[in-house]
């Protein structure tokens, strides 16, 4: 499509009566726009519609903040490499497509002859990653902390004593650290416990990465900066559309050693797409405002929380050690009900159990007042059958 045809396009997408436009705070005076009245307590970000996307790269493209890239290289790909190689405190990134190619081949790098790497029980990497390490790289992932969020310095000496004193000795060539753990409603691992099993890689020589698809949902909460959760780390991983609100996209950050030529192993992987922009343009610019518009949230759900709670039959369990995940529980024998009529107001949770839901805050929270929403969890709790 020419480029006047589809700027044509948007203008009458953005103008028509389909397509409500709110504007919310992000920081600094700035207005950001997001289509739609929509609240969901289930995703990590906004999660733009196809026309929302649509229209903010448009502007984007308008405002000149759109740059090429070649096959993944240079553009607004390298800007978006470069601001967070920054912000995560390394020398330098590389993007990746998917925050599963960040991890593999992060720890397939790190571990070089090494094949043994200790992972979560719960982690991502383990269990939803369809063996990718050991099918594509042959590596030997080692869990760790059965069904909890973290393992502990103790179950790692026993796995190193273990594997180093038997009849062929083997090494451990990566330890790699989920935090918060989305299995685990997203708990964190705990920056003492980081601490502690980096001081001992460090002295055996073992390679540490982390993932951190959500870290900076986790940063807000602890306080603790991005740059000084991977001081602790050899590589990071972090995602851009958990956060940051593009279709795909993760990236992978270290050294420059480590980085400088990783764009051949992405390309063997397959992942050398192309055209990368539209994904690094949209993380891009919602990178500086992240911090600020979850912080908002955050209060705006404590507000909600206690507006909501003030009626008995809703109450609230955090869990120990959480991050933006909090349960919900409902005294109702219709909750499914209760759910298709919140859906009516534009507000989604995820399917409930017998007690309540999981809501997951994010900034689409900010669209209302928490006073507001609360007398809507009432109200359509009243309506239900």
């Amino acid at each position: 499509m020419k480029r006047r045809n589809f700027v044509k396009l948007g203008g009458a997408l953005a103008g028509s009566s389909l397509i409500p436009i709110n504007a919310y705070s992000l920081g600094n005076g700035l207005n950001k726009e997001t289509a739609g009245n929509q609240i969901d307590f289930i995703y990590d970000g906004i999660r733009l519609s196809p026309i929302e996307y649509t229209q903010l790269l448009l502007r984007l493209v308008d405002e000149g903040k759109v740059k090429t890239d070649d096959y993944s290289n240079g553009g607004v790909v390298e800007e978006l490499e470069e601001s967070f190689a920054k912000q995560l405190g390394k020398e330098a990134a590389v993007f990746m497509p998917t925050g599963t190619l960040a991890n593999h081949i992060a720890v397939r790098e790190l571990a070089k002859e090494r094949r043994k790497i200790i992972v979560q029980e719960q982690s991502h990497l383990y269990n939803d990653s369809g063996d990718c390490c050991q099918t594509l790289s042959n590596l030997n992932l080692i869990p760790l902390g059965k069904d909890t969020a973290n393992f502990t310095i103790n179950e790692v000496e026993q796995v190193i004593t273990k594997i180093q004193s038997g009849r062929v000795e083997t090494h451990v060539g990566a330890i790699v650290i989920e935090s918060p753990v989305r299995r685990k409603n997203d708990v964190m691992f705990g920056i003492d416990n980081i601490k502690t099993i980096a001081s001992y890689a460090q002295k055996n020589n073992i390679k540490m990465h982390m993932d951190g698809a959500r870290l900076f949902v986790e940063a807000a909460h602890t306080g603790v900066k991005p740059e000084l959760y991977s001081q602790y780390f050899d590589t990071i991983y972090t995602s851009m559309y958990k956060c940051f609100n593009s279709p795909s996209g993760a990236i992978l950050a270290g050294s420059k050693e480590f980085t400088e030529n990783l764009f051949h192993t992405r390309r063997m992987f397959g992942a050398g797409l192309p055209a990368s922009w539209p994904f690094a343009a949209i993380a891009l610019h919602y990178a500086d405002y992240f911090e600020h518009e979850y912080k908002k949230s955050w209060d705006n759900a404590q507000l909600f929380f206690e507006e909501v709670t003030a009626d008995e039959r809703f109450k609230l369990e955090k869990y120990e050690n959480g991050t933006h995940m909090v349960r919900l529980n409902i005294n109702h024998s219709n909750l499914k009900g209760f759910i298709a009529k919140l859906k009516e107001h534009n507000i989604f949770l995820t399917s409930p159990d017998d007690k309540g839901v999981t809501l997951k805050i994010n900034p689409t929270i900010n669209k209302e007042d928490p006073k507001e929403l609360a007398s809507v969890f009432i109200k359509c709790l009243n309506q239900t059958n």
